[in-house]
C-alpha cells in the first residue's frame, strides 16, 4: 500500500482516537470503554451498555438511551487481544501486533464492527454470525482471517498461549460450504476501502468485509489442512489454495492444529 496513504490515515487514527479520548474525558455519553496498558493486554467488551441496564435506561423512559451493547476497546502498546463481543464495536490496537476479534456476535444484531489494526503486523479476525465488519491495517502486514471461531461452551472464546501470548483459534480448513468472493472497490464508489470481501455459504452472499490497508485474506477451504490465500498486494490479486503449514508466525498460531 502507498506508504504516504498509510501515514496518513494512521495519523487521522491517531486525531480520531484523541478526539475520543477528550470527549471521555468531559463526560461525553459512551458504552463500555477499555483503555488498554502498555502490556500484552487480553481486553473483553462487556457489552452491558443495553436497554436492561436501568442505570442507563431510566424506568419510564421510553425512547431508547443505550447504545446497544457497543464497546470501545483499546490496545495501546505491544501485541494485544481484542474482543468485542456482541455489538457495534470499535477496536483500536495501536503499536503492537494486535489480533482484532469484533465477535463472536453469534447472528445477535446490531454488529457490524469497526477493526483498526494501526501499527505492527495486525490480524483481524471474522467468523459466521457477525456482521458486516471493516478492517483498517495500517502500516505492518496485516490479515484478514475469515473462518470458525473457537468458542467454549459458555461461548467465550478458547484461547491458548503461542509465542509468548493468548491466541485464538480459527478453522478454515475443511469447510465445503463456506467461501469467499474477492471484490476490487472503485475509487469512484468513494468507500474509503480497497476491496470488499463477500463471505458465501453454498454460493449464497451473507456478509460483506471491508478492506483498508491489509495485505493479505485467509479463507475457508473445503481441503483439509489448507486455506485459501490471497495477498492483496499482487497486481491481480486472487485465492490460491495454500498448505496451512507453510504459513508462519501469528497467522499459523490461529489457524494451525491447536494442542
Amino acid at each position: 500500500m502507498d506508504t504516504n496513504t498509510k501515514r496518513l490515515g494512521s495519523a487521522a487514527a491517531l486525531v480520531a482516537t484523541s478526539i475520543l479520548l477528550a470527549g471521555l474525558a468531559a463526560g461525553a455519553a459512551s458504552a463500555v470503554v477499555v483503555p488498554g496498558t502498555p502490556a500484552k493486554d487480553v481486553h473483553v467488551g462487556l457489552d452491558n451498555d443495553t436497554r436492561s441496564n436501568t442505570f442507563i435506561q431510566p424506568p419510564g423512559v421510553t425512547a431508547r438511551q443505550d447504545m446497544d451493547r457497543t464497546d470501545v476497546v483499546f490496545g495501546r502498546g505491544n501485541d494485544d487481544l481484542l474482543v468485542g463481543n456482541r455489538g457495534s464495536d470499535t477496536l483500536l490496537g495501536g503499536p503492537g501486533s494486535d489480533i482484532l476479534v469484533g465477535g463472536p456476535d453469534h447472528g445477535a444484531t446490531p454488529s457490524s464492527d469497526v477493526l483498526d489494526g494501526d501499527l505492527g503486523d495486525d490480524v483481524g479476525i471474522w467468523s459466521p454470525g457477525d456482521g458486516n465488519d471493516v478492517f483498517v491495517g495500517y502500516d505492518g502486514t496485516d490479515t484478514m482471517i475469515l473462518g470458525d471461531l473457537a468458542t467454549t461452551a459458555g461461548g467465550t472464546l478458547r484461547l491458548t498461549k503461542q509465542l509468548g501470548r493468548e491466541v485464538p483459534h480459527v478453522t478454515v480448513d475443511g469447510l465445503p460450504h463456506d467461501g469467499c468472493d474477492l471484490v476490487p472497490v472503485p475509487e469512484s464508489e468513494h468507500l474509503g476501502v480497497q476491496y470488499l470481501v463477500r463471505f458465501t455459504v453454498d454460493g449464497v452472499i451473507t456478509s460483506t468485509i471491508r478492506l483498508k490497508d491489509v495485505e493479505r485474506v485467509l479463507c475457508p477451504s473445503p481441503n483439509a489442512g489448507h486455506g485459501l490465500l490471497a495477498t492483496l498486494t499482487d497486481p491481480h490479486p486472487g485465492f490460491h489454495d495454500v498448505d496451512l503449514g507453510t504459513l508462519a508466525g501469528l497467522t499459523r498460531a490461529i489457524v494451525g492444529p491447536q494442542g
